[in-house]
């Protein structure tokens, strides 16, 4: 930099000079981006895929509860450097992943969901949670590997799966992903499945507290496409589903919640007793995902049958004592135009001053 008056900032340093407001832009089903306003400019990306479902249980040996889904994967890509005429960028939205039907099929672990592509840039299905199929093979399973991973069924310490959605290329950080949480074998933990990973924080180990783990909000940062999501906040693991001890004649009254961001809440059961604060039609399902959030399906509980009671199987239920786990929520693409102009060169350091002094200069990028 030269003297104090009329120098020079050569171009070895990157400015970046306000040309107006944001423009923002929300995909909640497939589509074409293409650019509000023309000119180089800055872009915040955010690609969340479908949650992964829930995991569910069939004629288990053991008292056991499925693992949560995981989040679908989240990429937060910001300061991405778009320079005409780099073209429009196609958009997918991936779907959530199907929670295990549990004794009305087969149990097992819930599906991964489906991608979610903007460009060249993908974020990768949240990992269906951990079930059993006792006693078929392959019996008590880990949660699945995804976007986040799914939470582990919870017996024989199921462990979750891992996270294996990679950063975006060139944005290191990019990816907001976690592991599942492990099932726990414990009796006095009931043997819980494990919550599903979420985009800010690992699923919950299996025991009463086995939550899904939270996810991003993002609300800050594209206000103008809210209200979006749950809350504003994006990516949550659903909860593992929780079984009731049967040396206590009580039940949970309230379900391992889901993690903000769109988690569903994990089953309940009855431990064998005819003491549930609601019908085990409402408890003993996982709850679904919500739409838009990529959040995970809740896992499912086993139930069993009691005689001469309301709390019976249900239509779904018939012959077996599982229950299904929640189905994982769809994905969401954001996009905001920072419409920054991207401004390498030479710059009169006193116009420099000027902006700095007005807000309308950053060294961001």
């Amino acid at each position: 930099m030269a003297g104090q008056s009329g120098g020079l900032i050569g171009t070895q340093v990157t400015l970046v000079k306000s040309s107006g407001g944001n423009n923002e832009s929300k995909f909640t089903s497939p589509g074409t981006w293409s650019p509000c306003a023309p000119g180089t400019k800055l872009l915040d990306v955010v690609i969340v895929a479908g949650g992964g479902g829930g995991g569910s249980t069939k004629g288990a040996s053991k008292n056991t509860s499925g693992g949560g889904g995981g989040a679908g994967g989240v990429l937060f890509i910001e300061n991405f450097p778009y320079t005409p005429p780099s073209g429009n960028k196609s958009v997918t939205i991936g779907g959530g992943g199907a929670g295990n039907a549990g004794a009305s099929a087969n149990g097992g672990n819930g599906t991964n969901g489906s991608n979610s592509v903007w460009g060249c840039y993908t974020a990768t299905g949240g990992g269906g949670g951990g079930g059993v199929n006792h006693p078929a093979s392959p019996g008590y399973q880990a949660g699945s590997d995804g976007g986040s991973g799914g939470g582990g069924v919870g017996a024989l310490a199921c462990g979750g799966g891992d996270s294996n959605q990679s950063d975006a290329s060139g944005f290191p950080g990019s990816a907001r992903v976690n592991n599942g949480g492990s099932g726990n074998t414990s009796p006095g933990d009931c043997r819980s499945g494990g919550g599903g990973g979420g985009a800010n924080a690992v699923g919950g180990t299996g025991s009463l507290k086995n939550a899904g783990g939270a996810g991003l909000p993002l609300g800050d940062f594209f206000p103008s496409s809210a209200p979006f999501g749950d809350s504003n906040v994006v990516g949550g693991g659903g909860g593992g589903g929780q079984y009731a001890c049967a040396t206590a004649p009580t039940m949970p009254s309230v379900r391992p919640s889901g993690g903000a961001g769109g988690g569903g809440d994990g089953a309940v059961n009855s431990g064998g007793y005819p003491c549930a604060p609601e019908p085990l039609t409402n408890l003993a399902k996982g709850v679904n995902g919500d739409g838009n959030t990529g959040g995970g399906g809740g896992g499912g509980a086993k139930i069993s049958f009691i005689a001469g009671t309301p709390y019976d199987r249900g239509a779904d239920n018939s012959g077996a004592d599982g229950r299904a786990g929640g189905n994982g929520g769809s994905g969401i693409v954001l996009v905001k135009e920072k419409n920054h102009l991207i401004a390498p060169g030479m710059w009169n350091i006193n116009e420099v001053y000027e902006k700095v002094k007005e807000g309308d200069w950053s060294n961001s990028f």
